[in-house]
Formats: structure tokens, C-alpha cells, sequence
């Protein structure tokens, strides 16, 4: 039954991911229970962009710099396969867009948004975090989540961050879809400084020069090297696209081992510094890029999904990690602790549409820049959409610019 105490709802999380972890915190104002199918003993060792549209918000919730080592974007440089530069530009992220725009290592951003959502030291209550809790079905209108287990568990509020692979997304579709295969698959690995001393160039891939760190892409027609530093500038991460026929063995998970030679061998017509950096990789790993068509629905009853679970992305905009911070503010601003628990369906419906148009915009612009320039064709500067991108005044100025009405007590 629901909650009949209307000034706190009790609210599960399906997933401890950064999804799960970033709504855990955010409504900590309510009773947070998080569940999480794995033992949670680390996330994947791999790095990621929090742009300053997120940055923002987790600043706001007292994310801690000094916690996360993560060096901030001040330069963005592109070249062509054949180390030319395309164009290399400033970043003033703090100054246009009033955060930060940050490179984390994932295990450091992972642990971080952890501490936020169950530290006694926080504002409102610590979230309860329950490892090895398998979700296998959910009823969206009776509130209920059924384990693995056989246990039970009642809730005003089921918010899906399961990821790409949802069982929240066939409660409230009524199907499962499988993510759509976009061609692509990804090397991913990260390289320890010492491996970098013995080519100047790539080491100022990580080091960066006097204006500070920033993001380096190799781009080829079909194929692309992406580096940049992480950790306090101690290890260089590396993002190297291909076409799936390259890599046959791909899946949608991160944690498949890659072969350095298939690798290497699919970047040979790159430039030597791109290839110097492919071969200091110590090893890799390798995963299939999917995204998921726009839903017709986030919501059903007092079930909603977030991050990969809603709006799977490609990575083309580094803004995965970013939506998903961005949905669970937005579970916030029309979660107030006044909210009765009879009001659930249709504020996570409000939710849905403050965040459905932006989220798919982001989608669409990962989708357009999923390739390279084609032979001939002028090449267009990444950052084209920044401004949409990092420009976000938060669930609330999105409501009042798109003239949605928020609750009084929001």
C-alpha cells in the first residue's frame, strides 16, 4: 500500500549505477532504497565526461572536486587520421556555462555520487544500498517490486535505472525491445603516464600545455581515436571506435575482453602517434554501441526509467552520464517532500515532460555524430551543439521557459 505518511514517499531504485546513485541522492528527502543486482565491489574501470550541465547539479548536492581528481576541459583538438589538425578550440565551460566541464575516472565519479546518497552527514536521510537484489518483475500500478527471490517489496515511487538491458522498461511498455545495433562497436582502455614518456606528442595528450587538459580526437571516416586524461592526469583514457565487422566479438557489455592486435590493426592507416598510444594500451576491453529508439513512454503508474533505461545514447556527445544526472534532478523538482503519495503517477508523468524533449534532442545529435566527415566534405566542428548541450538552467528554468507548471510546493 501507499505510503500513508504524505510527507515522505517510499521510493525504490532499481540499479546502483550512475543513474541510481544520482537519484538516490537527489531525493534523499524521501525514504531511498536502492536495489542492486551485483555485490557493487567496484564499477568498471573506464572514464567519463560529466559536462557542465551536470556538473552543476552534482556540485549542487555537494559532489567534492577533490574527491574525484577529475582534470577539467579547457582545450578540445581534432585531427584527421593522418594527425593534421582539423581545428583545436578553447573551452571556458566555467565561464559560459557556471560549472565545470569534467573528465572522471568512472570508479572515482561511481564512488563519489555512492557517498553522496548514503552519507549520515547529508541532508535528509542516508539511502539504503541492497546488493545482490534481482529484480525480476515490477507492477507498476500496485507500486510492487518482486525479487528474485520471491521477496516483495511496496513502494510509492519505482524509478527504473536499470540500464540498457531494463526490466522496468517492459513493465511499462508491456514488451522488451532490444537497443538497436549502431555499427559501431568500442575499444576502451586506460594507460598508465609512464607508458606515454617516450613520444613528446602523446604525452601532451594527457599532459596538456599551458592553458590546461583537455580532449583529443583522431578522426577517420568509419573509425575515430578519442584520448583524454583522468585521475589527476595519471592515466590518459582512451575511447577507440570501429565498425563492428572489426570487431565481431562485441557486445553491449563493457567488461569483454578486447585483443590489443585487432585493435592496433584497425587503426594501421592512422598516424604514428595515434598508433604509439593504441600500443601503450596494457590492455583493452571491448563493447558494442547500441541506442534505443525514442519510447512513447518513460511512466506507467508509479514506475519511471531514467538514464540508459529511458534514453540509451551513443557516446558521440559524452552526455550518457549527464541526462542521467539531469533526470534525477528533475525526480526532485516534482518530488517535494509534501508530495502525497496519490499525486505519484502524474508527477512522475511531469517529469517525463520536462525531460523527454531534451533527452531524445541529445539522442538525435549522439546519432549525427556517429560518423566522420565523409571523403570531400567539410569537417564540422564537434562542439556544434555545446551550447544546447551545457546550456541547461535545470528542471526548473526548463519549466518555466517551456511553460510547464510545477507543483506549488516545488
Amino acid at each position: 500500500m501507499p505510503n500513508a505518511d504524505s510527507s515522505q514517499l517510499d521510493v525504490v531504485v532499481i540499479g546502483a549505477g550512475i543513474a541510481g546513485l544520482a537519484a538516490a541522492t537527489a531525493l534523499r528527502h524521501h525514504n531511498v532504497t536502492v536495489l542492486e543486482q551485483s555485490r557493487l565491489k567496484e564499477e568498471v574501470g573506464a572514464a567519463i565526461h560529466l559536462g557542465p550541465n551536470a556538473a552543476k547539479i552534482a556540485l549542487g548536492w555537494g559532489m567534492s572536486l577533490d574527491n574525484l581528481n577529475s582534470p577539467e576541459t579547457q582545450w578540445y583538438h581534432e585531427l584527421g587520421h593522418d594527425g593534421k589538425t582539423h581545428f583545436k578550440i578553447p573551452i571556458f565551460a566555467r565561464k559560459e556555462f557556471g560549472a565545470p566541464w569534467l573528465l572522471n575516472h568512472r570508479v572515482d565519479l561511481h564512488n563519489e555520487l555512492r557517498r553522496l546518497a548514503t552519507t549520515e552527514a547529508g541532508e535528509g536521510k542516508p539511502a539504503t544500498v541492497r546488493t545482490a537484489a534481482r529484480v525480476v518483475q515490477i507492477d507498476p500500478e500496485a507500486g510492487v517490486v518482486e525479487l528474485a527471490d520471491g521477496e516483495k517489496i511496496h513502494a510509492d515511487v519505482i524509478i527504473a535505472a536499470d540500464g540498457i538491458h531494463s526490466v522496468g522498461r517492459t513493465a511499462v511498455l508491456g514488451q522488451k525491445l532490444v537497443a538497436n545495433r549502431s555499427g559501431h562497436s568500442a575499444y576502451r582502455a586506460l594507460i598508465p603516464r609512464d607508458r606515454l614518456l617516450d613520444n613528446p606528442r602523446a604525452l601532451a595528450i594527457l599532459d596538456g600545455d599551458e592553458k590546461g587538459m583537455g580532449l583529443t580526437t583522431f578522426m577517420g571516416s568509419d573509425r575515430r581515436l578519442v584520448a583524454y586524461p583522468c585521475r589527476k592526469g595519471t592515466l590518459l583514457n582512451i575511447v577507440a571506435i570501429v565498425p563492428d565487422s572489426e570487431a565481431e566479438s562485441s557486445t553491449e557489455e563493457w567488461h569483454v575482453q578486447g585483443d590489443p592486435e585487432k585493435l592496433l590493426k584497425s587503426f594501421e592507416n592512422f598516424c604514428d602517434d595515434a598508433k604509439f598510444i593504441l600500443r601503450a594500451a596494457p590492455s583493452c576491453n571491448l563493447w558494442q554501441l547500441r541506442e534505443q529508439d525514442p519510447l512513447e513512454t518513460w511512466t506507467k503508474g508509479r514506475v519511471i526509467l531514467i538514464g540508459d533505461a529511458a534514453h540509451a545514447m551513443l557516446p558521440h556527445q559524452g552526455q550518457g552520464g549527464g541526462q542521467a544526472i539531469e533526470d534525477a534532478e528533475a525526480l526532485a523538482v516534482v518530488l517535494p517532500t509534501s508530495t502525497p503519495a496519490s499525486a505519484v503517477p502524474e508527477r512522475l508523468q511531469l517529469a517525463e515532460k520536462i525531460r523527454y524533449e531534451r533527452a531524445t534532442r541529445i539522442q538525435s545529435y549522439s546519432r549525427e555524430k556517429a560518423l566522420g566527415p565523409k571523403p570531400g566534405e567539410k569537417v564540422v566542428n564537434a562542439q556544434e551543439h555545446a551550447a544546447y548541450n551545457f546550456g541547461y538552467a535545470g528542471a526548473r528554468g526548463y519549466a518555466e521557459k517551456h511553460g510547464i507548471a510545477l507543483p506549488a510546493s516545488a
